[in-house]
């Protein structure tokens, strides 16, 4: 049976011709403060009350329902306090369970949905934390040409607009996917200069999946997707996530059978509370290696 990427490779072929993919409109525009004298949940001062709850209900987010009471405090307080910091909580929020548990579930059209809720909520950041940037989009600039320029403190916004952006693209299609594909690599070079450490390694796990994925196809390089995978590891070890991405994109385009189930297999053996602080994260990781190695042979 061909392996994903050898299916990718096929696609390819077959969209040689495609020369545009799915568009969306960016929504930079941050919510607009209830007006005074509105019908909202929060009382006066009631916003930091809202987001202290959506705290404490996601530290708890291993439990699905307590993940959707945080994001449901996040995105009434933003109704009222809208801010930079509190839009990439809830596109890190959104992301986490569309990743964390509609992936893993099957549940595509969920998943999706709340990829593009994710994203939006990245945008409204970004508009909040680099409205430079959005002057020149809006002036008709190329994202590739000044995303470079952004301060440090919009990273955090631009990583997750970046992250929701590419699975949200993958949802579209082969062509939205690749339609977005240099946007994305700019915006994790940008991270990579600024913030290198950033959510635990995270432009070197990227540029290991891009470089496997793009391997054989549009430049890529099996042998640098290896060597930021280790980097990644090495950095920030306590992130599982990283040796569920090196076994899926590296292992599987590589055909390296041994190397896809040692990687998974010490997933599946790590203390998932190692670092209290994603071990959430960490336990959903422990589900996609489990299910990525009961389908090992669809892979190889």
């Amino acid at each position: 049976m061909p392996t994903r990427f050898a299916r990718f490779a096929l696609i390819l072929s077959s969209l040689a011709a495609v020369a545009c993919g799915t568009t969306r409109e960016a929504q930079y525009d941050a919510d607009k403060p209830a007006a005074q004298g509105e019908a909202v949940t929060a009382d006066a001062g009631g916003a930091d009350q809202l987001v202290a709850e959506g705290d404490a209900a996601w530290a708890e987010r291993l439990d699905k329902e307590k993940l959707m009471v945080a994001l449901q405090k996040w995105e009434e307080a933003a109704k009222t306090a809208p801010s930079a910091e509190l839009y990439v909580k809830l596109s890190r929020g959104h992301y986490f369970l569309a990743d964390g548990f509609y992936d893993v579930e099957g549940d595509e059209a969920k998943r999706d949905e709340h990829y593009t809720t994710g994203l939006g909520y990245a945008e409204k950041a970004i508009g909040m934390a680099a409205p430079a940037y959005v002057e020149a989009i809006k002036g008709g600039s190329a994202h590739v040409d000044v995303v470079g320029s952004i301060p440090d403190e919009a990273i955090p916004a631009f990583y997750w607009q970046a992250t929701n952006l590419g699975k949200w693209a993958a949802s579209k299609g082969f062509a939205t996917r690749l339609k977005y594909k240099d946007d994305i690599k700019a915006t994790m070079d940008r991270v990579m200069s600024g913030a290198p450490d950033y959510f635990y390694a995270a432009p070197f796990r990227y540029f290991g999946a891009f470089e496997a994925a793009t391997s054989g196809l549009a430049g890529g390089s099996l042998e640098k997707s290896n060597e930021f995978f280790a980097q990644s590891v090495e950095k920030a070890p306590n992130y599982l996530g990283t040796k569920v991405l090196w076994a899926s994109y590296y292992c599987t385009k590589k055909g390296d059978r041994e190397l896809f189930e040692k990687l998974l297999n010490e997933v599946l053996a790590a203390d998932a509370n190692v670092d209290p602080d994603i071990m959430p994260e960490n336990t959903r990781e422990q589900a996609k290696a489990k299910k990525l190695l009961a389908n090992a042979d669809d892979e190889f």
